[in-house]
């Protein structure tokens, strides 16, 4: 799960790009989005659960 400061200070992959200067690495934005995605999904759970008790 992810922790705020993973967040706040994740740092992306880039390349050079002819059209467009420097750009992120599309695959290492995705996967982070994921992992931020899944840390949500696990919060989200956690929360309706506390709800509930």
């Amino acid at each position: 799960m992810l922790t705020p400061n993973d967040v706040r200070h994740r740092k992306f992959r880039t390349y050079r790009s002819l059209l467009h200067g420097e750009v992120y690495d599309v695959e290492d934005v995705d996967d982070f989005l994921d992992a931020v995605a899944d840390t949500i999904e696990v919060l989200g759970k956690e929360a309706l659960k506390g709800k509930d008790e």
